[in-house]
Parts: structure tokens; sequence; C-alpha cells
């Protein structure tokens, strides 16, 4: 491999590297994920750099572009959850009833697809594609916006659940680690542009090496509840790959027939395919405790989502 070939591909090697790691070695990734404040602080520092880097002419320009954010928030809250929903019922076990098997993997599948679009890897892995990453920040900040809202609607829909979002946790949540680090990095780019010019091509690594450490929390996270399950992991593994591949599928088809331009299209195919974890462990804490293989479905999908979408960045990556 030459030497252009290391620097391209550094990324997919660490990754592979990491992925082992994370899985025989699990505790650092669940002490990260134990401290509640680690993970908002690595989203927060990865749109800090995207504010940064962030043309606002751009940006208010992608806020008209009404048609294409109704179509990724459609995906989110429209197509994911018929689809997962489907899925499950084809994936699961029968339903006899309230409390079966079959119920509970279902519910458990719901909670998962019922979610936002994630603020934190499809942000960073749309900066790393070098993508449209100003449309990538208004999908998943008005994404987010809306899940108190059609997150506990889709579960009363599809299961039967009520569910209500502490609404003022949420707002706070929001204005510390997405709005006000992107308003700091924008205060910052207005003075330190010029002078940011030789070390911009080192901050712009900081986003990949945020993703490696998602990665690895996952695999680390998810060690216990994958073993404690295996009997039901093909099925529920069979629904998250099928979710996520259609979801990609939908989301690149749908965004070339717009007649969407490449990087337009990587920040609708990150934004429209990926799910939140942080709510979707909340909603299983608070409201679907009964459930034991509640959290089954949102780790393996994360962790899916994470590594397969990790291996697309070099193809949808504009070649130079």
């Amino acid at each position: 491999m030459t030497k252009l070939d290391v620097k391209r591909y550094w990324f997919l090697m660490a990754l592979v590297v990491v992925l082992p790691i994370g899985y025989l070695w699990p505790e650092g990734g669940i002490r990260i994920r134990q401290a509640g404040v680690a993970v908002p602080m690595l989203v927060a520092t990865t749109l800090l750099i995207s504010g940064f880097t962030l043309d606002t002419s751009r940006l208010l320009g992608q806020v008209g572009n009404l048609p294409v954010i109704l179509f990724g928030l459609g995906t989110t809250y429209g197509v994911a959850p018929v689809l997962a929903y489907l899925l499950a019922r084809l994936w699961g076990p029968e339903i006899t009833g309230p409390g079966s098997l079959g119920f509970h993997f279902v519910e458990a599948v719901m909670i998962l697809a019922a979610q936002a679009g994630t603020l934190a890897s499809a942000l960073a892995l749309t900066v790393v594609a070098r993508g449209n990453q100003e449309l990538a920040l208004i999908l998943t900040v008005i994404s987010n916006s809306l899940t108190a809202v059609l997150t506990p609607l889709i579960l009363k829909l599809s299961v039967g659940a009520e569910v209500v979002f502490p609404l003022g946790a949420m707002i706070l949540h929001m204005a510390l680690f997405v709005l006000l680090p992107v308003l700091v990095g924008q205060i910052a780019r207005r003075f330190l542009w010029k002078a940011a010019q030789p070390i911009l091509k080192p901050l712009r690594i900081v986003p990949q090496l945020i993703i490696l450490v998602f990665v690895y929390t996952s695999f680390g996270g998810a060690a216990s509840y994958l073993l404690d399950a295996s009997g039901l992991l093909l099925r529920f593994s069979g629904t998250c790959v099928c979710l996520h591949l259609f979801l990609l599928a939908w989301t690149y088809g749908i965004s070339t027939l717009l007649g969407l331009p490449q990087s337009s299209r990587t920040a609708v195919v990150f934004c429209g395919s990926q799910k939140t974890l942080p709510n979707a462990i909340y909603l299983w804490d608070h409201f679907f405790a009964s459930n034991p293989y509640g959290a089954i479905p949102m780790v393996l999908y994360h962790i899916f989502q994470l590594v397969l979408d990790t291996l697309l960045v070099p193809w949808v990556e504009p070649r130079r």
C-alpha cells in the first residue's frame, strides 16, 4: 500500500483495530458511557468544529431547502417506523398476546424506530466525508427538536404505549450541547479563521477520532446485552440490518431522483438512516423496563450504523 493509500484509508484501518478491542476489552467503553457527560461533550466537540468550519451564508441557504428537509424528516419519522414494524413482524416470534415474546420483540424494535436521527455520528460522518454539513446540522437539530412530540405518537400508534418526554430537560440539553457549541464555533470563526488555516487539516481529523471513540463505546456497552440474548440475536440482527440497508438505499435513491448534488446526498443519507441511542435508552429505562430485550435492537442498530456508514465514507467522499 502506498503512502497516499495509507493517508487516505488510515481511518478504515483504525476501525478494524477498534472493533476487536471494543469487544475484548469493553471496560473503557462502559466507563465512557457511564460518565454521563462524556458522550454529550464529544458530541459538543464535533458540533463546535462544525460551527467553526461552517459558512453561515450556506447555512441560511439550506434553511429554505424545504422539500429536502421534509424528505429527511419523513424518512426518520414515517418510512423508518413503518418499515421497522413490518420487519419486526416478519423476523420476530409470533405475537400471542401482551407480554408475549413476540410482543416484546416488536416493542423493542419500535423503541428504536421511533427515535430521531443521531446528533453525533451523522453530522461527524458528513463532515468527514466532506458532505453538506449545513444541511446535516439542520436535519439533525429539527429531527431532535420534534422527538418530544413524534416519538410518543409513533409508539402510541404502533404498540399502544403512553410515553411523555421531559420537555424542559430536552430543551436544555439541546441548548447546551447542540446550539451553544455551534454558536461558539461561529463566533470563533469570525475572529480566528485566518489564523487557524495552518491547523485546519488536523482539526478536521478530530471528528474522525470521535467516531472511533463512539464505535469503541458501542462495542463495549453492547457486549453484555448481546451475550445475554444470544437466542434472539439473529432475529434482532436481521431486523436491524435490513432496516438500515433499506434506509440507506431509500435516502440515496430519492435524493438522486431529486437531483441533489453529491454533498447534499451524503448529508441526507447519513441523517435519514441513523437513529439516536441516548433517547432510546432513556425510553427503555423509564417506560419499558418490563421488556427484557428493549436495549438489544438499539445497541445492534447503533453498532451497525457506525460500522457500515464509516466504511461508506471513502465511497461517498468526493474524489480530489
